[in-house]
């Protein structure tokens, strides 16, 4: 691993049926907040399956191979959303210790190579949560535990949808003691802020893409389709100044790197613009 600087284009592949949304966490005396409103949106578009295969074909049509040769992976994510009932008791923990009538959601994610389900390079899951201190969306990144982690890598070349039974099976199975919220590992400070509005400075690059309407032939890697939502915002929140958040890498156990993301989400795609190099 030496440097890696990808703004890469999902495009949104088929709906999964979202399972539980932050409305589903209110009772009848929470005011709604504009966060609130803004999380409900952000748990509707965030669940399905993005795939930047247009962007890999665009890239290919160029002569432009992975990683040294300019060009993309073929990338694929599932996000499932997940329902919090079958969370442990003490999933409070996961959500920054927010009261349970608090907006709230959690979600898997998978990433993988080539658009086959296992292979599996990312599994994270996602918890998403706003309060009274500030504005915007606040979401976490944890890591499973291993013996979860391999239930679900084991089933992932058969039946992604099976997932969320799998998760409830693997608590229900537990005493309480064990059922706990320490089966996720919270990647510290990997924090991200989801709001209505772009960075000023960190969106920049959004405005070196050119907008082409759906049903224009033009199809490349500076341009996008439009949608008919507005887009939905996020920036890694922590050590930007030093380059980004110091992580462990995958690939090379043992080593360093600092990464840092922005991410925009419309109702058809979602744009990340991954960079990550060796810490010094």
């Amino acid at each position: 691993w030496s440097t890696r600087n990808k703004h890469i284009q999902f495009h949104r592949g088929r709906n999964r049926i979202l399972q539980s949304t932050a409305s589903d966490n209110l009772d009848n005396n929470t005011t709604v907040s504009s966060s609130s409103l803004l999380l409900t949106e952000l748990l509707a578009r965030f669940q399905g399956d993005f795939d930047n295969f247009h962007q890999v074909c665009s890239d290919r049509s160029n002569d432009l191979l992975p990683r040294e040769g300019g060009g993309h992976e073929h990338f694929h994510v599932t996000l499932m959303p997940l329902p919090l009932d079958i969370l442990p008791a003490d999933s409070n923990i996961l959500f920054h210790n927010n009261t349970s009538s608090s907006p709230r959601g959690a979600v898997v994610a998978a990433y993988y190579f080539d658009g086959m389900p296992n292979r599996i390079f990312r599994l994270r899951m996602y918890t998403l949560y706003c309060d009274n201190n500030s504005e915007g969306v606040k979401m976490k990144l944890f890591t499973l535990d291993p013996i979860l982690e391999g239930k679900l890598r084991d089933q992932s070349s058969f039946s992604i949808e099976t997932w969320v039974d799998l998760i409830d099976q693997h608590f229900s199975s537990m005493n309480d003691d064990d059922a706990s919220s320490s089966s996720f590992q919270e990647m510290e400070r990997c924090d991200i802020l989801w709001t209505e509005q772009p960075d000023p400075i960190r969106h920049q690059y959004l405005k070196e893409y050119t907008r082409v309407t759906e049903d224009s032939p033009e199809s490349s890697s500076s341009s996008f389709h439009k949608s008919s939502t507005t887009p939905i915002h996020a920036i890694m929140v922590n050590d930007h100044e030093r380059g980004g958040v110091l992580l462990e890498s995958q690939m090379m156990p043992g080593s360093y790197i600092r990464v840092q993301d922005e991410l925009s989400l419309w109702g058809s795609e979602l744009w990340i613009n991954d960079r990550g190099h060796d810490a010094k």
